[in-house]
């Protein structure tokens, strides 16, 4: 019969086995590890290439809208500023060869006119990039409130808690026409009367949040987005900045809408 391996030979093959074994698990743990390591600076070097994309994207898009936007006021102010300057003229040079009742009618149309006139100027200003960069969003965000309070058609309170941050212009721009879109929407769509508006900065953080005591919505965000272009260009541009945006009824009446937006370290050392 014949004999086995004696005891330490068959103590020298486990270890030796044991060894290899160990050897293979450390070889495919270090290329799982290698593996990873790599997709992650892949999805690293792929994010970062998105995020320049994305930036470059929002300073074209800024770009063009900042262009349409000043000669949009550019045309109001030069072309039918002096249409209505012109007609204002004309009705005062007729007022001297009409009958009292008659002049009545013209000061009146030419009030109507004047009201029209000055209307035309805060609009060619509130649009204008280069008012806003000038003012700033907060300043901007005051004189658009200050605007519909002239018109009668709401009354308006706004508030401001915190110091404020300082904010990249082109980001600047992107928070002012969402606020812009928002006002506007509250004076064609909620037929309220009030208007409520809100700042608040917290460290590196605002939160701006507008709400109406008017009928409230009447549909669900995604029938907004798909009916209109406006809301839909709220989120776009929240999205671009990036910002959180939300858009839900009040506590008793009306829409409440909040935008919440941190600046980045990053981006306050370039500034």
């Amino acid at each position: 019969m014949q004999e086995g391996l004696p005891f330490s030979e068959v103590e020298l093959i486990l270890f030796g086995s044991t060894v290899i074994i160990l050897l293979l698990a450390g070889l495919i743990i270090f290329s799982l590890f290698i593996h990873q390591k790599r997709k992650y600076r892949y999805l690293q070097d792929k994010s970062q290439l998105k995020n320049n994309f994305d930036r470059e994207l929002l300073r074209s898009q800024l770009e063009i809208q900042s262009q349409a936007f000043e000669s949009i006021s550019r045309e109001l102010h030069d072309n039918v500023g002096t249409l209505i300057s012109i007609a204002i003229v004309h009705l005062q040079s007729l007022e001297v060869t009409l009958q009292e009742a008659e002049k009545n009618t013209v000061r009146a149309a030419d009030g109507l006119l004047s009201e029209a006139m000055g209307t035309l100027r805060d609009i060619s200003k509130s649009i204008h990039p280069e008012n806003i960069s000038r003012l700033g969003w907060q300043d901007s965000f005051i004189a658009e409130l200050d605007r519909i309070c002239k018109t009668k058609l709401f009354t308006v309170a706004h508030s401001i808690e915190g110091d404020p941050i300082d904010i990249e212009l082109d980001k600047q721009v992107i928070i002012f026409r969402i606020i812009q879109e928002t006002l506007n929407n509250i004076v064609k769509h909620s037929n309220g009367s009030h208007i409520d508006a809100r700042i608040c900065f917290s460290d590196r953080h605002v939160v701006i949040t507008i709400a109406d005591d008017g009928r409230g919505l009447n549909r669900t965000l995604i029938e907004l987005m798909e009916s209109g272009s406006g809301v839909r260009n709220m989120f776009a541009r929240a999205a671009m900045l990036p910002a959180v945006l939300t858009i839900k009824p009040g506590n008793t009446s009306g829409t409440v809408v909040e935008l919440s937006y941190h600046e980045p370290a990053m981006e306050l050392q370039k500034i």
